[in-house]
């Protein structure tokens, strides 16, 4: 095994260790990356949003969503109504409590890790990881066309930040 080979496998190895570390130190719904602290950080961006858009958005299966509902519900975090356009629509609205949880959840998105980094070095990894990034993608082979997001992180994010620079009240279009 080469030496980069190596040192990527030690620090992918290690940087789950940290972030599992700094997820568990943010508490129940900390992990933003999956479970309810997942849903939660997409509702701090979008605090109305259908529950199909967050299925889609999400890449879960309905019921799997459905499941975590019930549990942020149960913890009044949301509620769900229906559509006032269409009553077949189930709405997901963050609540107050919820907002307050989905901060906390959001501080974590930023990893302390790299601000030891200088502006110049950022700008480096991050041209590194793109090229890599874009060289894997490349070679593996394209997955369901339905989810085509899901097997490609790239668009993932590039929706992410569509849903970003969305106004709260503006209906998402994906």
């Amino acid at each position: 095994m080469d030496e980069i080979t190596e040192q990527f496998l030690i620090f992918n190895k290690l940087f789950r260790r940290y972030i599992d570390l700094h997820h568990k130190n943010l508490g129940k719904y900390g992990n933003f990356l999956q479970g309810q602290g997942r849903i939660l950080s997409v509702l701090k961006m979008k605090p109305d949003i259908s529950q199909k858009d967050l299925t889609y958005i999400l890449a879960v299966r309905p019921q799997s969503l459905g499941e975590l509902l019930v549990k942020l519900e149960k913890n009044e975090l949301i509620k769900r109504y229906p559509s006032q356009s269409d009553r077949r629509i189930m709405m997901i609205h963050l609540t107050d409590k919820g907002k307050k949880v989905a901060c906390k959840v959001t501080e974590g998105h930023n990893v302390a890790l790299f601000d030891q980094l200088t502006k110049e070095e950022k700008k480096q990894f991050v041209s590194i990881l793109r090229k890599l990034s874009k060289n894997m993608q490349e070679e593996l082979p394209n997955g369901d066309k339905n989810e085509s997001f899901y097997d490609d992180p790239q668009k993932h994010f590039e929706m992410i930040r569509k849903l970003q620079n969305t106004r709260k009240d503006q209906p998402t279009d994906f």
